[in-house]
């Protein structure tokens, strides 16, 4: 079994941890790929996972785990990889992110020098109240930026939001995973980033590690 080198965060304002925050953090630990060791570089994600009135996760693990295997997988290209660095949980209240001011709330619990994804049930579409967002990248300041990704999200949900924590905008290539119009071709399993935007994402990445937004970090055994 790999190390766990994920830290327990409290899940309630009151200051208590829930009883079953250990268990949880093992099994979504267990469950999530990291970084493969022949990659250039290796970034850590932090997840914060909102709990539903009954106590029980807004996703599995192995959901998380979905999530994380396909941007590994979409950031092949970028030779780039990433990692859980730590697992905290959220109160009921987060379960629902319903408008701006709920989403910038959430950059009171960033730190360091990871990526903060933020899992929730439900993401309403602040441009469209009326319906829901599988994710989002939220701009917090000057160079903040966290990710929220909804648990009705699609499988590339995360890579799709990596990609614009990174630089990329929506697309109009057909073959990338940035492109949110309906097509049939190519197939979903097919899609990726666009070599335009693989290029556009390289001096992003390098800006961000070299202002100390993000950290590179040592593959996981």
């Amino acid at each position: 079994m790999r190390a766990v080198i994920v830290a327990v965060a409290l899940c309630a304002s009151t200051g208590s941890a829930r009883a079953d925050d250990a268990a949880d953090i093992v099994a979504i630990t267990q469950a999530v790929p990291h970084c493969e060791a022949k990659r250039a570089h290796c970034f850590g994600l932090r997840f914060h996972v909102a709990r539903t009135e009954t106590g029980a996760m807004v996703v599995e693990p192995a959901w998380i785990a979905a999530q994380l295997a396909m941007a590994n997988r979409q950031f092949e290209p970028l030779d780039t990889s990433f990692q859980v660095a730590e697992v905290s949980f959220l109160p009921v209240d987060a379960a629902r992110i319903d408008d701006r001011a709920e989403r910038t709330s959430l950059a009171t619990r960033m730190k360091g020098t990871v990526i903060d994804v933020f899992f929730t049930g439900y993401l309403v579409d602040v441009d469209k109240p009326e319906t829901f967002a599988y994710g989002v990248t939220w701009h917090v300041g000057e160079d903040g930026r966290l990710i929220i990704i909804s648990g009705m999200g699609r499988d590339r949900t995360l890579a799709h939001e990596l990609g614009h924590f990174f630089g990329l905008p929506h697309s109009k290539y057909a073959v990338s995973i940035m492109n949110k119009a309906p097509r049939d071709d190519p197939p979903p399993e097919q899609r990726r980033f666009a070599d335009p935007e693989i290029a556009k994402m390289k001096p992003v990445l390098a800006r961000l590690v070299k202002s100390k937004v993000i950290t590179e970090l040592t593959p996981l055994p």
